[in-house]
């Protein structure tokens, strides 16, 4: 399943190493998505676990698993996955 988000939200990924292949085919090329348990008050994600460790939107947050990439929060929001 492919993925759109608003091209704001893509400008403002520009940390992306991985070509935004979320929205290509709803999956990484290397790994599933990182699969979402919740989200925080500041547009970030919890992570159920650690899916790539050379991601800059991923951290430890010291237990948990963090995503701050604007555009999983936005398949997240929009989709829920």
């Amino acid at each position: 399943m492919a993925y759109t988000v608003a091209p704001e939200t893509i400008a403002r990924t520009i940390w992306c190493r991985k070509e935004f292949a979320c929205l290509q085919d709803g999956r990484c090329e290397n790994c599933a998505m990182c699969e979402i348990v919740g989200e925080n008050a500041i547009n970030a994600l919890f992570l159920r676990n650690r899916k790539s460790s050379d991601c800059p939107y991923y951290f430890d947050f010291g237990s948990a698993f963090m995503c701050t990439c604007p555009t999983r929060y936005a398949i997240y929001k929009q989709h829920g996955s």
